[in-house]
């Protein structure tokens, strides 16, 4: 009997250290769960990617404030200089005493949009009829064709588009201009409209 214990024993044992050994790795595997993997191998590249689109955007953003305020900028400076044309024009008409002088906005955007001189049309004016006070045709101060103009608007723009058509051929000066505008005293006329030019820039 006493033989027949320790036989036992001696079998038993190896079976006792296999259960165990099994029951560990079991342990080992259930602590390294998929979750558990996902935390560490993951969570640090998500929260790195989250902070390069924050720095991505971010950037964009800076780079927006900075064209919104180049834009912005370039606008105020536009905006001064048209001012600075139109006060420029409205004063010299009103010491000619010109019909014109309230129209001194117009002759700007009108230069603006053809891509004239923006002196060039009230100048004209000036040569041609005293500023407006002397027309030979309704609202005609130009000398422009053959017959007038419904207002004096009409007439600024019609005349700034016609000149903006010599400027597009290369005549973009106002001795340029005067052989095709007076060619009769094209250089005197030349002359005497860069000379008002002239007057209107040193206000």
């Amino acid at each position: 009997m006493k033989n027949t214990l320790q036989i036992n024993k001696k079998k038993i044992l190896p079976v006792i250290t296999g259960i165990l050994f099994v029951a560990l790795t079991l342990k080992s595997v259930s602590e390294a769960t998929p979750t558990s993997i996902l935390n560490l191998d993951y969570s640090r590249d998500i929260t790195v990617s989250a902070a390069n689109t924050v720095e991505i955007e971010q950037s964009n953003i800076e780079d927006l404030d900075i064209n919104k305020t180049h834009n912005t900028t370039n606008t105020t400076i536009a905006s001064a200089s048209n001012q600075v044309k139109i006060e420029n024009i409205r004063k010299y008409l009103t010491k000619r005493n010109s019909p014109l002088a309230d129209y001194a906005k117009e002759f700007v955007d009108a230069a603006n949009h053809y891509g004239i001189d923006y002196r060039l049309v009230a100048a004209i004016s000036i040569i041609e009829s005293s500023g407006g006070i002397h027309c030979f045709r309704t609202y005609n101060a130009w000398g422009w064709g053959k017959s007038g103009f419904d207002s004096w608007e009409d007439g600024i723009w019609s005349v700034s588009k016609g000149l903006g058509k010599y400027y597009a051929g290369g005549r973009d000066t106002p001795e340029k201009i005067a052989t095709r505008y007076c060619p009769p005293n094209a250089v005197k006329w030349g002359n005497n409209v860069s000379y008002i030019m002239n007057l209107i820039e040193n206000q």
